[in-house]
């Protein structure tokens, strides 16, 4: 299954749960006490060898007061993989990570370091091919968690993506490189990126959407070859997006300002992109009937270039 376009997909729940859910350092999902249900494909995001899953978690109780955590904090993120073009009931668990607070770790839940045969439903075995990793839990901030388990995956049907040989984004190291990035560095990463931004904005404000298709050749390849499409078929579906959103008189292009935009660099430390201060993509529309449509632009850098690559 895993050479024969697989199709992987990620499973988030949480309940009283305050954090981020975080792949290969990529940001899945938020969750802030409410109740959280998703699932969403990661091909774009998985790789040959070891993967990583991890938990950022905040200790915050029913009420949202920061110093604890609820005794009905539950959160699990479990990866799954299916054929590609198979139906989601087909689809077969490879590793799940787990975290209870009323447990005395809450860690307890997880199965153990384990290799499991991927030819054989993904059974555990001595003589399986997929090595799912030791779960750890290690302090964040202090008061907080940080929940991880690796999945070592053998050849897979997907090639490696480019972001992954790619330069660092930052000098840091760890978690959190956003909450840890300097002044200096934020305004130097601006900088480089705004102008990107800009010229796409340009582009859609002038309904010129053609002109800024080739700056998204690398994301629109990737995407082709992570979900198994034809060649150029996500290049023609996001001209067609682009251009409907810039004809649709009942969409306004939302302005890029000084004071609107934040620096946002993923825990891979690989990947960048800019938001507005609520944490939307800097690229948005928004509907004079309510509601917006958002486009987010995700860099990484190669000597002195960066590439849109998601």
């Amino acid at each position: 299954m895993l050479t024969e376009k697989p199709y992987f997909t990620v499973h988030i729940e949480a309940d009283f749960c305050a954090g981020y859910f975080l792949l290969n350092g990529q940001f899945l999902q938020s969750a802030e006490i409410a109740p959280v249900r998703s699932e969403q494909p990661i091909n774009h995001w998985v790789r040959e060898g070891e993967n990583e899953l991890l938990v950022m978690l905040g200790p915050v109780d029913e009420q949202g007061n920061f110093g604890q955590f609820s005794t009905l904090a539950k959160c699990q993120v479990t990866v799954k993989v299916r054929k590609s073009g198979s139906q989601s009931n087909e689809s077969l668990t490879i590793a799940l990570l787990q975290f209870v607070a009323k447990d005395p770790t809450g860690i307890e839940g997880n199965t153990p370091e384990q290799l499991l045969d991927s030819k054989n439903g993904f059974a555990p075995g001595s003589s399986g091919d997929v090595r799912v990793g030791k779960t750890t839990r290690e302090p964040f901030n202090e008061v907080g968690a940080i929940v991880k388990r690796s999945i070592n995956l053998p050849e897979l049907g997907l090639p490696e993506w480019s972001f992954f040989r790619s330069d660092n984004i930052t000098s840091l190291t760890g978690v959190d490189l956003e909450g840890r990035l300097d002044e200096a560095a934020m305004e130097q990463l601006q900088q480089e990126l705004l102008p990107v931004y800009r010229k796409i904005w340009n582009a859609l404000d002038s309904n010129t959407v053609d002109e800024i298709l080739p700056l998204f050749e690398e994301r629109s390849r990737e995407m082709d070859e992570a979900f198994f499409k034809s060649s150029g078929e996500t290049q023609k579906r996001l001209a067609e997006v682009l251009n409907a959103s810039v004809q649709d008189p009942d969409r306004k292009l939302w302005p890029i300002t000084d004071d609107n935009v934040m620096v946002q660099p993923y825990d891979n430390n690989k990947l960048v992109r800019l938001s507005q201060n609520n944490g939307n993509p800097l690229l948005s529309f928004d509907y004079l009937s309510g509601g917006a449509k958002h486009f987010d632009v995700i860099f990484r850098k190669s000597g002195s270039q960066w590439i849109i690559t998601r």
